[in-house]
């Protein structure tokens, strides 16, 4: 029912942007709108699954569960945000593994009881959650030692993460081919073609409408957080990222009702793991291709809370079992780390960006190479 109220907001915000109405107003209309069209792009996806078989339909969902997070940060570039793109991956990241496995397990266990985890199946999605956070804690570090070879760091690691995530693909395709007459459905019913038809077309709608809404939302960005006295950061972390990552928890609270425990983690952790695969690098790269700065060497505080974030979800996961209690933790762990990003100045996170970006910590090095031996 909400849906259907918010997909109001969706006109008003063309109608807004075409007024050149208040920046506050046009950004806020235009955020509230694409959460329902990450819904519908959400819903389009999983009917659209269900026409392709369980292995090629589970690539394609949870491939297209990040969409949203991709659109935003290709229009935040064409915008010259490449700073708020970070901040964006960041919050998404923070809100698929603390808000989507928190609300999901607080949920799920009030109706199902406690959470169980199959530890085995969860060790190799456990690893590469590790590997994650270890893409974003390598250039943040060699970047003191080579601050002016970020740039091309980052473009040897997004190649590495997109082969990574190409051999993911294949392995899941040719791992799971004696189940290909199980998992691909024979459509002969004209309205069941349809349907997937349908499917498409209101997929590629709903994309097309989110690309301009966000194109609204990030405009309005700047001038409308100056005057509610946001950061840039915490407007991409918290904003941006949570809008983006909408889809994620309420797939993941939509099967933790079922009892779906196994989901649960393919919509949060599995959509985590693809953002870094993935998106992340393909951002990277579309920067490249547009002249705007963009790299994988994010600020010292975007880094940490990835990590714990990582850190905390991985520890809950691999306990096995997981109550009501364990899912409030990690909402707590998700405001603990948004209330510190809404205090810290835009100019200490510009101090560390520049420094991510290969122009700064040029007295450091110094310093470093200055050192008497012994």
């Amino acid at each position: 029912m909400y849906q259907r109220l918010l997909l109001i907001l969706i006109p008003l915000s063309f109608v807004l942007h075409a007024i050149d109405a208040d920046p506050r107003i046009v950004f806020v209309v235009s955020l509230s709108a694409i959460v329902p069209l990450v819904e519908v792009m959400g819903v389009a996806t999983e009917r659209l699954s269900k026409h392709l078989g369980s292995v090629v339909g589970g690539l394609l969902n949870s491939t297209l569960s990040n969409a949203p997070e991709l659109i935003i940060g290709i229009v935040a570039l064409r915008n010259g945000l490449g700073r708020i793109v970070k901040a964006s991956l960041t919050g998404s990241i923070m809100v698929n593994l603390l808000v989507g496995l928190g609300c999901a397990l607080v949920i799920g266990t009030l109706k199902h009881g406690v959470h169980s985890f199959d530890r085995r199946q969860f060790r190799s999605s456990g690893l590469m959650l590790v590997m994650c956070g270890f893409c974003f804690i390598v250039p943040a570090v060699f970047r003191i030692g080579t601050p002016q070879g970020t740039r091309d760091l980052s473009l040897e690691l997004s190649a590495i993460l997109l082969v990574i995530y190409v051999g993911n693909v294949l392995i899941t395709l040719l791992g799971s081919r004696h189940y290909a007459e199980d998992a691909t459905p024979i459509v002969d019913d004209r309205k069941e073609s349809y349907s997937a038809s349908r499917s498409l077309a209101v997929l590629g709608l709903s994309g097309a409408m989110l690309a301009f809404i966000s194109e609204f939302a990030t405009e309005a960005l700047i001038p409308a957080t100056r005057v509610m006295g946001f950061s840039d950061t915490f407007s991409g972390i918290v904003l941006l990222g949570g809008v983006g990552g909408i889809g994620e928890v309420l797939t993941a609270v939509r099967f933790a009702r079922q009892g779906k425990q196994e989901l649960v983690l393919a919509a949060t952790v599995g959509s985590t793991i693809q953002m870094v695969l993935f998106v992340a690098p393909l951002l990277v790269f579309t920067g490249l291709f547009l002249g705007e700065q963009m790299n994988l060497s994010f600020s010292m505080f975007e880094v940490v809370s990835i990590v714990l974030t990582i850190i905390i979800a991985r520890e809950v996961i691999n306990a096995g079992k997981a109550t009501w209690m364990e899912g409030f933790i990690l909402l707590a762990t998700y405001l603990i780390l948004a209330i510190g990003f809404y205090h810290l100045p835009d100019a200490v996170i510009a101090q560390d960006r520049t420094a991510a970006e290969g122009s700064a910590l040029p007295a450091l090095k110094v310093d470093i190479l200055n050192q008497p031996d012994g």
